[in-house]
């Protein structure tokens, strides 16, 4: 069989061939292409970047006009009238130095009053010193004669000391308020990609030429009159712009043109055409050979997580040997992850056989040394009747334990078990426990796991009972059923402290320990029992009652978990 890698090689090789007389003739049209890709992109660029010049300056304009709306409100604005006395000059001053640094495009404002002599100007604290100087210059001498009246918004173009500037001053009264923007807060670059080798950009008015970006040394390259257009290798764009009575031109330059031919156009196409071919037809192998098996690979992992351990795949679908060696592979793996999880299951069923066993040989010693300490204590105060009727019930108690060879009893029999235990602690304590079994006949037969209805009153009577005040348990049984859950549910109640904070917390804390449980160990046994027998950790519930005193629960569920089931854990 055939590896579909060496019929992908030479199809790519053949590829590749195809490529490189194709990228040879093109070289030859490239010029005219980069001149279009040029032009569009410039062009697009240039509207993007007017709009956004508007954009900024007519924010400096809303500047400008709430410095006007200050001094309407602030101080009076005809000839004629008082100066603008120190607390308007102060809340003036304050207020354009704190525009300078919400507006980064704006170098300085200014305020002047022609009656009065009055010069305002706050400037950015980073232009050098000799830049505000000059800036300060012009505003004295030209600011005046440069303003607008209210509401018209457009700017004008300055130059000062060399440097290009965007300038905008608004009469109002006898008050001509303003801003200074220099040129290269606005150049294009800095928003925009402008494509070319070189490129530059102007704002034409009748001042002049003022750069806004690129190399302003190519100016001369103009002439007096230039227009949108291509020559000498130099492109030319020419438009308006809005808020400025004049124009932006933006020069730029390509590279190397040349001219197509139909010749060529119909060469390209045809190796084009034959590129297309060879891909169409390595597609098709590669689907073939390559993303068909590749599926069936991916369909059988997915089956396999699935739990379909008798999942196979044939080697001879395969289509290359490649992939009929990863087939085989795969048949070789699920065997052995089959091997495994019965082999894993295996030392499951007999590690939790051990458990369980174990768990029965920590809980009997549990009761039978409580009992055997009761008896060595009775010797010392109690009378011989009382000792021997403790016995005789001691060792109805003991005939339970030692004649329960199955890991399972009745809710009856464990009822029966508890009354004989609580006879006990009549004997040793008279008067200190009283009981109440609430149990419905229904529920008698029903079967439960040894010793752990048992095992929660023979807790309460240790950890609640006390000699000064009698201690109530109640035992509540009932059928439920409900979504999740049909069986048995077993409640003791107590009249006890109930159970601390830490208590519950360690409860909740040693829930799955189990048999390595360092406290609680009584319930913890209980807990694990039910979640080997059940397969569920939610079966042992615990709290404290309202008005006082403990609370347990078993849900004891109507079957234990089948060995089918336990598997699929």
């Amino acid at each position: 069989m055939r590896s579909w890698s060496k019929k992908a090689i030479l199809l790519l090789m053949a590829i590749l061939a195809a490529a490189g007389i194709f990228l040879g003739w093109t070289s030859y049209n490239y010029a005219y292409a980069i001149r279009k890709t040029v032009t569009e992109e410039n062009l697009a660029s240039a509207r993007l970047w007017r709009n956004q010049l508007y954009s900024r300056t007519s924010a400096v304009y809303e500047h400008i006009y709430e410095l006007l709306l200050t001094l309407y409100s602030e101080t009076p604005l005809l000839s004629g009238t008082p100066g603008m006395d120190i607390s308007t000059k102060t809340t003036v001053l304050n207020m354009m130095q704190d525009k300078l640094l919400v507006s980064s495009d704006v170098d300085a404002f200014f305020i002047i009053d022609s009656q009065d002599a009055l010069y305002l100007l706050s400037a950015r604290s980073s232009l050098p010193f000799s830049e505000t100087f000059h800036i300060k210059d012009f505003v004295r001498a030209d600011a005046s004669s440069k303003a607008k009246p209210f509401g018209n918004k457009s700017w004008d173009l300055v130059s000062i000391d060399g440097k290009d500037y965007l300038f905008k001053a608004v009469r109002l009264g006898k008050y001509t308020v303003g801003a200074i923007s220099g040129c290269a807060h606005f150049s294009i670059e800095q928003s925009f990609n402008i494509l070319g080798e070189e490129f530059a950009c102007f704002l034409r008015t009748s001042e002049g030429l003022f750069s806004c970006g690129g190399d302003p040394a190519l100016a001369p390259l103009l002439g007096n009159s230039p227009t949108s257009g291509y020559a000498n290798g130099w492109i030319t764009q020419v438009s308006s712009v809005y808020g400025l009575e004049g124009d932006m031109i933006l020069l730029s330059r390509p590279g190397t043109m040349s001219e197509s031919s139909d010749r060529i156009s119909a060469f390209l196409f045809l190796v084009s055409m034959v590129c297309v071919t060879l891909i169409l037809l390595l597609l098709f192998l590669l689907r073939r050979d390559v993303v068909r098996p590749s599926r069936e690979l991916e369909e059988a992992n997915q089956a396999l997580a699935s739990g379909q351990i008798d999942f196979r795949l044939d080697p001879k679908t395969a289509g290359s040997t490649e992939f009929q060696s990863l087939y085989e592979s795969f048949n070789r793996m699920a065997d052995q992850i089959l091997k495994l999880r019965i082999d894993a299951y295996d030392m499951k069923l007999k590690d939790e056989e051990n458990r369980l066993i174990m768990l029965r040989a920590q809980i009997k010693p549990h009761f039978l040394l409580n009992v055997i300490t009761t008896i060595s204590n009775m010797t010392y105060t109690s009378q011989p009747e009382e000792i021997r009727a403790y016995i005789s019930v001691f060792a109805r108690f003991v005939r339970y334990m030692l004649n329960t060879a199955s890991p399972w009893t009745t809710v009856g029999e464990e009822l029966s078990h508890i009354s004989n235990y609580l006879d006990m602690q009549h004997i040793r304590f008279p008067g200190c426990v009283r009981c109440t079994v609430d149990c419905k006949e229904s529920i008698a037969g029903h079967p439960i796991p040894f010793l752990c209805l048992f095992t929660l009153v023979e807790n309460t009577t240790k950890h609640a009972m006390t000699l000064y005040e009698p201690l109530d348990i109640r035992i509540f049984g009932r059928g439920r059923k409900e979504p999740g859950f049909s069986g048995v549910v077993l409640r003791v109640e107590d009249s006890g402290g109930g159970f601390s904070a830490e208590a519950l917390e360690k409860l909740r804390e040693e829930s799955g320990q189990g048999l390595y449980a360092k406290e609680h160990l009584g319930l913890n046994n209980v807990r694990y029992t039910l979640n080997l027998v059940y397969r569920r950790d939610d079966l042992l519930r615990v709290g404290n009652r309202p008005e006082g005193g403990a609370w347990v629960e078993l849900w004891i569920p109507d079957e234990e978990v089948t060995c089918d089931e336990a598997a699929d854990l």
